[in-house]
């Protein structure tokens, strides 16, 4: 009897995670399920700020995941609209879920804080 009783509640939170992940709420996505294991996609994220604030010429890269992003993860990077302004960055330290990398001085004479920026880690 406590047996069902496990076994149904492991599915109710397997089917609650899946639906959350479709839904894209806060970031979790799940790739497969391989038995009881779930695996999680590595994603990352970047905003425009820094230095100088208005103009800033600087990126920061975010752990927008739900595990972390171990050293030698490369993510790419690119601000929308600027097809010169991209590059790839890797990690040299690993990076917790919500913590954040600055590149400093990587966007030449700078770009308005807040411009749409995107990153994928791979």
């Amino acid at each position: 009897m406590n047996t069902i009783k496990i076994a149904g509640a492991a599915v109710a939170v397997l089917v609650l995670a899946t639906s959350f992940a479709q839904a894209g709420n806060g970031g979790i996505r799940i790739n497969q399920t391989n038995g009881q294991v779930l695996q999680l996609a590595k994603l990352a994220a970047c905003e425009v700020a820094g230095t100088p604030s208005e103009f800033p010429d600087d990126i920061w890269l975010v752990n927008k995941g739900a595990g972390k992003l171990v050293a030698g993860t490369q993510i790419k990077w690119n601000v929308n609209g600027y097809s010169n302004l991209k590059g790839t960055h890797t990690l040299v330290a690993a990076l917790n879920p919500g913590q954040g990398v600055k590149l400093n001085g990587v966007l030449g004479s700078g770009v308005e804080a807040g411009h749409p920026c995107s990153a994928k880690a791979l």
